[in-house]
């Protein structure tokens, strides 16, 4: 079944097995809910989005394309250069 046991107390555990015990029939519905398919290996349970993640297990979102004015960029630096601040 793959059921983390591991650093539970003996309420949490009961409360698993219990809710574990009554669902028997269903078992899939519960490897699947979002609240409640961490109790199980990942072996043991369907693919979760946040198990392609990898090492960072984060979602990141994409930067902004940068963009710039090619005309207002030409027109400052050629005001820097006649103002001699480069000498």
């Amino acid at each position: 079944m793959g059921l983390v046991i591991k650093g539970l107390n003996y309420a949490a555990l009961y409360y698993r097995l219990r809710l574990i015990y009554h669902a028997r029939n269903h078992l899939g519905t519960i490897k699947i809910n979002p609240t409640t398919y961490s109790w199980f290996r990942k072996a043991y349970r369907p693919l979760v989005p946040s198990n392609s993640l990898g090492l960072y297990k984060f979602i990141y979102n994409l930067a902004l394309r940068f963009s710039y004015n090619r005309e207002a960029l030409l027109n400052q630096m050629l005001l820097l250069n006649n103002q001699d601040i480069w000498q």
